[in-house]
């Protein structure tokens, strides 16, 4: 679900999504933010501090 996102948001042209996955002890970040790492179309991604999100730039089209 979260890798057809990120190419739906790609496709209509998005340069920056937000990933919400929740606080707690950073389980769902941890898995979010290792698909992000090995995603082609991902360029950087970043925690956003106590918000329970991960940014995420993606590549140029």
């Amino acid at each position: 679900m979260l890798l057809d996102y990120l190419e739906a948001a790609h496709a209509a042209g998005f340069r920056e999504v937000r990933i919400i996955h929740g606080q707690g002890i950073g389980v769902q970040r941890q898995i979010v933010q290792h698909a992000l790492d090995v995603h082609p179309l991902v360029v950087e991604f970043w925690d956003e501090w106590h918000l329970g999100a991960t940014g995420v730039k993606l590549a140029d089209r």
